[in-house]
């Protein structure tokens, strides 16, 4: 079966770009630019256009809406996508079936066709990340009244903050260079530190909008603030994955437990 999506470009690159999660990782006692696989997996599901990654630590999704299009899923490879995105300006034509075809919507002066990607390297953990954003979606998810539940971790914590606020706490940390931060969450203050040796360290409280659950203290690795769009909710609970979720956006990270 071939799907037809007609989706701006700019939209389309930027969707399976953020899902890359480049950025800077830790590295011992230093950062790195890093980033997740070179693989999206998109899920289209006649509401939304949805992209998803993984690796071992780390679980991203993110969605554009897109109405009316057929429900199917389908991966591909990030960088080889983008390089032929570039060819392409406005409005454009997707055509999935057995490899990818771009087209110009408006004119079909130009048109790529790029391969798909048969298996992503991380299956089971965008499986759990689908499932789990679904439920996180619903009016009635499976945990009812109480904070998330994702696999075997209950939350126990819940903040809101700022997408402006979040990306400066984060630029406050950053001056350290070693990608790792840590949230602590006791009697109703939020602060986030990055952490190097006993004598090199910063921290900053973080302003937040809403509130609520118990004290917290989880350390993470790895970029996240600038793949977050809009108001954020935080969910912490002690050396348990840290998780994000914006209105379009959701992102997991595992605990950083090696101290």
């Amino acid at each position: 079966m071939v799907i037809t999506i007609e989706i701006e470009v700019s939209e389309f690159k930027d969707l399976i770009e953020s899902v890359a999660l480049k950025g800077k990782y830790n590295s011992g006692d230093t950062s790195k630019n890093g980033q997740l696989s070179n693989y999206a997996w998109l899920i289209s599901d006649g509401e939304y256009l949805h992209a998803y990654n993984a690796d071992t630590t780390t679980i991203c999704a993110a969605r554009v809406p897109n109405e009316g299009i057929t429900t199917a899923s389908w991966i591909v490879d990030i960088e080889k996508t983008v390089k032929y995105l570039k060819a392409f300006s406005g409005e454009v034509t997707l055509l999935v079936g057995d490899y990818l075809t771009i087209t110009q919507t408006e004119t079909q002066t130009a048109t790529a066709k790029v391969p798909l990607v048969s298996e992503h390297p991380h299956n089971d953990y965008i499986g759990r990340i689908v499932t789990f954003t679904n439920d996180m979606r619903s009016d009635t998810p499976s945990w009812g009244d109480e904070l998330p539940i994702f696999g075997k971790t209950q939350f126990e914590a819940e903040i809101v903050i700022s997408e402006d606020e979040l990306a400066r706490a984060s630029s406050v940390c950053d001056v350290v260079n070693i990608a790792r931060y840590k949230f602590n969450f006791d009697d109703e203050v939020l602060t986030m530190s990055s952490t190097k040796t006993m004598n090199e360290t910063i921290d900053t409280n973080v302003e937040y909008t809403i509130a609520e659950g118990d004290s917290a203290t989880v350390e993470f690795n790895g970029q996240f603030a600038k793949f977050l769009n809009g108001a954020v909710r935080l969910y912490l609970k002690d050396d348990a994955p840290v998780l994000f979720v914006t209105t379009n956006r959701l992102l997991l990270k595992a605990p950083y437990l090696n101290r």
